[in-house]
C-alpha cells in the first residue's frame, strides 16, 4: 500500500501559514526509517511547526501536537466523530466499537467492558507475573537479549491471550501479525488478510465448540436487543483480539530504552518500591504509543484554525504528555512528579478500555525486571530501531548485564 502518493489539493479554508509538508509514517529525522529515539522526533515536531497544521499527505488533514487541542478532540463528541481515526482515511477497515459514535458506541463498549473486570484482571495480573518472572529467570545468566521479543513481546501477549481464554501458543503468531499489520508497511496488506482469516477461524471454533472464556461469550453476544451481526460479530472479536497485543510492549520497550542509557534510573527503582507507582504514571505520560484522528462533524475552529466538517484532525497523542506548556521539563523522566497530564489512554468516551490491565502490566514490568535484574545496558554495537506511524513502535532492541 502506497501511502506518499495520496497528495491532496490544499482547500480554500486552509491558510498558506499553517500549510506543512509532514507524513506520520515518514518524519524528518528518520535514517532508512528508522530512529533511535522516536519521541524525540515528535518532540521536535511540536517544538518547531504550528500548534496545528494541515498536510496535503495521506489525502490530506490537519495535526495538532498540543494537549489542550487534543483534549478538544476526545472529549468533544458533538464537534468531533470517532469514524475515521486512521490516516488516511480507509487505510484500516472498520473496526467496530473503536470506529463508532453515540448512540451505538455505548452498548457496544459496554460488552467489550466485560473483559475487564477486577476478577478478570486480577486473575491476568497473576499470569503476567508468573510469566515474567519465567522470562526473568531464563535470560538473566545469558547476560543479552532481544528486549523487544524475548520480555516485552511475550508477557503481556500472554496475559492478555489469558484474559481472554485463548491459547498462549499463539502469542507469537499474532505479535507476528500485529508486527506487520501496519501501515506503512508493505507487509500490511497481506498481514490483514491473515488476520481476518485468523479471527474468522475463531469465531467458528468458537460457535461449534463454545466454552466460557470471553470470546465464546462474544460470539453469542447481543446488544441492543438483537443478535451481533456476522459483520460486527467479527469485528468486535478482532478490536478485542488485536487491541491490547502491542500497545505495552512499545509502552515498556521504549521506557527500558530510556533506562538503559540511564542506569541511575535503574538503581533508583530498584532501591525505592515506593517510587513504582508514580513511574508507572511516568512512563505513561512519557512513552505514549498511538496517533488517533477525529473527524470533524461540523464547521469549527480549533486553535484559531477554520475546521470544515468532514475535515480529518490527527491528534499526536504522545505528545499530549510532551508539551511543555502543562507538564514542565517534559522530556525528563521523573517518577516523583506532580500533576501530569497526557492523553496516552485516550479521555472522554473512548478512554482506552485496557488502561488498567496495562497500569498492571507495566508495574510488574517495574517490580520483576527493573526490582531483580542487574544494571541493563544498550548492547555493544548496537542501536534501537523505532519506527513512526499510526502507532510508534520498537522494532528492535538489544540489552546486555553483567550476569554476575
Amino acid at each position: 500500500m502506497n501511502l506518499h502518493s495520496n497528495i491532496a489539493t490544499q482547500p480554500d479554508h486552509v491558510s498558506d501559514a499553517l500549510v506543512r509538508d509532514f507524513n506520520p509514517y515518514n518524519l524528518p529525522g528518520l535514517v532508512n526509517g528508522f530512529s533511535d529515539d522516536i519521541h524525540a522526533l515528535w518532540k521536535t515536531i511540536q517544538d518547531d511547526y504550528p500548534d496545528i497544521f494541515w498536510t496535503p499527505q495521506n489525502g490530506g488533514h490537519w495535526v495538532v501536537t498540543r494537549y489542550q487541542e487534543m483534549a478538544q478532540l476526545t472529549t468533544d463528541p458533538a464537534r468531533f466523530s470517532n469514524l475515521e481515526p486512521f490516516v488516511p482515511k480507509g487505510v484500516i477497515p472498520h473496526t467496530g466499537p473503536s470506529q463508532m459514535d453515540a448512540p451505538e458506541h455505548g452498548p457496544f463498549r459496554k460488552l467489550v467492558s466485560q473483559a475487564f473486570t477486577p476478577a478478570l484482571l486480577s486473575k491476568a495480573g497473576v499470569r503476567a507475573r508468573a510469566a515474567a518472572v519465567d522470562i526473568i529467570d531464563t535470560l538473566r545468566p545469558q547476560g543479552r537479549c532481544d528486549f523487544v521479543q524475548d520480555f516485552a513481546g511475550i508477557m503481556p501477549v500472554v496475559t492478555f491471550l489469558n484474559l481472554l481464554g485463548m491459547s498462549e501458543e499463539d502469542a507469537p503468531y499474532l505479535l507476528d501479525l500485529a508486527k506487520r499489520n501496519v501501515p506503512g508497511q508493505d507487509t500490511m496488506e497481506a498481514a490483514a488478510a491473515e488476520t481476518h482469516a485468523y479471527i474468522a477461524d475463531l469465531i467458528r471454533d468458537r460457535q461449534a465448540r463454545p466454552g466460557d472464556d470471553f470470546v465464546s461469550m462474544l460470539v453469542s453476544a447481543q446488544v441492543m436487543g438483537r443478535d451481533l451481526t456476522p459483520t460486527e460479530r467479527h469485528n468486535v472479536v478482532q478490536l478485542v483480539v488485536t487491541g491490547g497485543l502491542e500497545t505495552v510492549m512499545n509502552t515498556t520497550s521504549f521506557a527500558m530504552v530510556h533506562f538503559a542509557r540511564n542506569p541511575k534510573i535503574q538503581r533508583e527503582l530498584r532501591e525505592n518500591p515506593d517510587l513504582h507507582e508514580g513511574a508507572v504514571d511516568e512512563i505513561t505520560r512519557r512513552f505514549g504509543t498511538s496517533n488517533i484522528a477525529r473527524l470533524a462533524k461540523c464547521d469549527t475552529q480549533l486553535c484559531g484554525a477554520t475546521i470544515r466538517e468532514g475535515d480529518q484532525v490527527l491528534g499526536i497523542y504522545p505528545l499530549s504528555g510532551l508539551d511543555e506548556r502543562v507538564n514542565p521539563d517534559p522530556m525528563r523522566f521523573d517518577p516523583r512528579r506532580s500533576h501530569r497530564r497526557h492523553l496516552n489512554f485516550g479521555s472522554g468516551p473512548h478512554t482506552c478500555l485496557g488502561a488498567r490491565l496495562a497500569r498492571r502490566e507495566i508495574r510488574i514490568f517495574l517490580e520483576e525486571w527493573i526490582g531483580k535484574m542487574p544494571d541493563c545496558r544498550i548492547a555493544e554495537g548496537t542501536s534501537p530501531k523505532m519506527a513512526a506511524g499510526l502507532i510508534n513502535t520498537v522494532r528492535g532492541f538489544y540489552l546486555e548485564w553483567d550476569p554476575a
